[in-house]
């Protein structure tokens, strides 16, 4: 099922994201080892089959790890949507392609049944790594335009709903607001927010003014739950987030049971203001019992 159709419905879209499979690359190999992709694959649709009854769609995030093989997303999500029915949400980067590969990957999302992809730039490879930045199509919005006129032009099609991000924090700025609205423009179905680490009142008034800026597409925000506060410094250090000392502290004095609590909050705190806030995308951290804490 498109997500957009459960937030027309009316209902609080609950996206789970979960990981695609992966395994070193060749050059970070020991000596003989194996790799199983079949197992990996069940370990998968496993933990797709504990989480169903909570969540309505499935997400496969874009990861920046060239020390390893990382699965085509697309392909990952038809093989699960084939072998589980859920709905899968693949990320397509456009660091990653050319534009004729680009083509290539959104019509087989097309043609094999993937009714929900999302569109990212991706953060760039430093200059030092083995892999290229691609950029071959340097805009979200550009992508997202021929999107559009490639379904036009093929039979028997329901059109495809398109993720892309937004981050609320930035909206202020010219630049990224006439961005972001290019987004919107091009056929945007559903925007996904930086992952939130506020009071849920706090970021909920951003898209208040976001809404009074004329934006109207539908907007579902990311909950990272952290496991404990080594783990927060360590994503703060890699990702930049801004995570307050507040939380911090709570995280170093109470440990892992903080971090849920804090995500829990936040989910529950969109859930009580569905009229503002229409769905959210909860990472799993690689632990389907995680998600069951924080959701049930």
């Amino acid at each position: 099922m498109r997500v957009s159709e459960i937030i027309n419905s009316g209902s609080f879209a609950r996206v789970i994201e979960i990981f695609p499979p992966g395994f070193p690359t060749p050059n970070n190999m020991k000596p003989g080892q194996k790799i199983d992709l079949s197992v990996r694959f069940e370990t998968i649709v496993q933990n797709i089959a504990d989480l169903e009854a909570l969540s309505d769609a499935f997400s496969l995030p874009e990861l920046r790890d060239d020390s390893r093989v990382h699965l085509n997303s697309v392909a990952v999500a038809a093989e699960l949507i084939r072998r589980t029915g859920s709905a899968v949400i693949p990320t397509i980067t456009l660091r990653d392609s050319n534009k004729q590969n680009l083509l290539g990957t959104i019509s087989f999302a097309i043609f094999s049944g993937v009714e929900n992809i999302q569109i990212v730039r991706g953060d760039p490879y430093a200059s030092h790594s083995e892999s290229r930045n691609v950029y071959d199509i340097s805009k979200i919005s550009t992508l997202i335009s021929i999107i559009r006129k490639l379904e036009s032009h093929l039979l028997n099609l329901q059109k495809t709903c398109v993720f892309a991000p937004i981050n609320l924090s930035k909206i202020s700025i010219d630049s990224y607001f006439k961005m972001a609205k290019q987004r919107e423009v091009s056929g945007v179905d559903i925007f996904v927010t930086e992952s939130l680490f506020e009071d849920t009142n706090v970021y909920l008034r951003r898209v208040a003014e976001l809404r009074d800026l004329g934006f109207r597409a539908p907007i579902i925000h990311n909950i990272f739950p952290f496991r404990d506060y080594e783990d927060a410094m360590a994503c703060v250090k890699r990702f930049g987030w801004n995570v307050s000392a507040e939380e911090l502290h709570g995280l170093k004095t109470k440990g892992p049971k903080f971090g849920v609590e804090m995500a829990r909050k936040r989910y529950f705190g969109l859930v009580d203001r569905k009229e503002i806030s229409q769905g959210a995308c909860i990472s799993s951290r690689g632990n389907a019992d995680l998600i069951r804490q924080i959701v049930a």
